[in-house]
């Protein structure tokens, strides 16, 4: 017998589910609209050369590679049996998508992208091979006023999900993180490394951390890095340092609600980030729930004129799992308001009739897709998340009429079209919802 499981870390998601997915989703891409991002889409799959060029870095290694295809697969070497894969991140598709149209995109331009990525890892709790990601940037503006509108824009969405209680956001920049790399003597040839390292310190046992840090630079090069990055000042980054705390000041006043502050062992973990970096966490998750930087460089890599650039997303599959874990079993917004039964295979024209007729008025509605027992169909109706069955017999069928009966309150009436809309509409009003 052939497994009904999905592959591991690919999930399937249920109806209700895919209600709550669906009504965050829509209120991000609110919010970036609301703050003036322009939506974007880009193809799932990449040649290969995109997605392992500049800023792939430990990426390259999780990469679901695409085979090539007839005579192309048939010729290919062992080590070239590949030509595409899926895309791992969205910064990087964005990357080449802006380097292509940015002829016909505005100057600056603020990119609002969300989609599945893929990354072959080891699946566990809140870490997926087949995730949603949601992004936020800004492409062709140096100016401290990208970082603000990005992260600001991010940490309003996060609160209008009902995230904002407990936010932190911690702040960094790469300049500064490599100054305090130079100034405690880490040589060039480590500097990957241990910033590789840096990045797993909050996966990491304190004492495996300083045991790690210790055999890759020495104890004495291991503590000059630790005490220069808990100190407050820089000589090697002075200039980047002191954008980064106008940064956490604007932004302070700025999100009152969410907590700013400075990490200077923040790394993030792409090749690709060469400024300011931040991460956004919530007290009740485990690991980051949105993070990102700044990644000047990186779209010339493929072919375009040289754009400053800074971006943020947000763990779409982090911020479910949060929300599923605060609001417990809180059922989704319903599907159709009211479901339409077939009173019997002679009525299934009426009954269609009238769904078209009350969707054309701006109500959600179904039609059972069976004819049969009314008590089978009102079950159906009843399971699917519907307030009302309209219920449409010969008798009322030739009046003119309709049977409405209250999947709540198991309450039936007769109504006209007038009297169906009021009495939908009236409960929808003094129920807050939506008709």
């Amino acid at each position: 017998m052939i497994s009904n499981l999905p592959p591991s870390g690919f999930r399937d998601f249920l109806p209700r589910e895919c209600r709550a997915r669906a009504k965050a989703a829509k209120a991000l891409s609110e919010a970036a609209v609301a703050a003036g991002f322009q939506a974007i889409e880009t193809p799932a799959a990449e040649d290969l050369a995109v997605l392992t060029g500049k800023g792939s870095g430990e990426n390259e290694k999780l990469i679901f590679k695409i085979l090539k295809r007839g005579e192309k697969l048939k010729q290919a070497s062992v080590e070239s049996l590949a030509d595409s894969g899926l895309r791992f991140d969205l910064t990087v598709p964005l990357s080449r998508y802006y380097a292509r149209h940015q002829g016909s995109l505005p100057h600056p331009f603020k990119a609002f992208h969300m989609g599945p990525v893929w990354r072959a890892e080891r699946a566990q709790k809140g870490r997926y091979r087949e995730f949603l990601q949601c992004d936020f940037d800004v492409l062709g503006s140096e100016d401290l006023g990208s970082e603000l509108d990005v992260v600001s824009t991010i940490v309003s969405a996060l609160r209008d999900l009902g995230l904002a209680e407990g936010l932190s956001v911690s702040l960094n920049d790469r300049r500064v993180l490599s100054g305090d790399l130079k100034e405690a003597g880490v040589p060039p040839e480590l500097e990957g490394k241990t910033l590789i390292l840096l990045d797993k310190k909050d996966k990491m046992a304190e004492g495996d951390f300083t045991r790690e840090l210790d055999g890759l630079l020495g104890e004495t090069k291991a503590k000059a890095l630790s005490g220069a990055l808990a100190r407050d000042g820089s000589t090697a980054a002075p200039e980047p340092l002191a954008r980064l705390r106008e940064l956490r000041e604007s932004l302070s006043r700025l999100c009152p609600w969410a907590e700013f502050k400075i990490d200077r062992g923040l790394v993030r973990g792409f090749d690709y980030y060469t400024g300011p970096v931040f991460e956004i966490r919530h007290p009740r998750a485990a690991g980051s729930i949105a993070g990102g930087g700044r990644y000047d460089g990186l779209i010339e890599a493929f072919g375009g004129r040289p754009t400053p650039a800074f971006g943020g997303s947000i763990g779409f599959e982090r911020v479910m799992l949060l929300l599923e874990e605060l609001k417990g079993s809180e059922p989704a917004e319903d599907g159709a308001r009211v479901c339409v039964t077939i009173f019997s295979p002679e009525l299934r024209r009426e009954a269609f009739a009238a769904a078209a007729r009350l969707r054309t008025q701006g109500l959600k509605v179904d039609v059972c897709p069976l004819a049969g027992r009314l008590k089978s169909q009102f079950k159906y109706a009843d399971a699917t998340g519907a307030r009302w069955a309209l219920v449409i017999g010969p008798d009322e069928a030739a009046a003119g009429r309709f049977k409405l009966k209250d999947l709540r309150s198991g309450e039936e009436a007769l109504e006209t079209w007038e009297g169906l809309n009021a009495r939908i509409e009236s409960a929808a009003a003094r129920e807050g919802t939506h008709a």
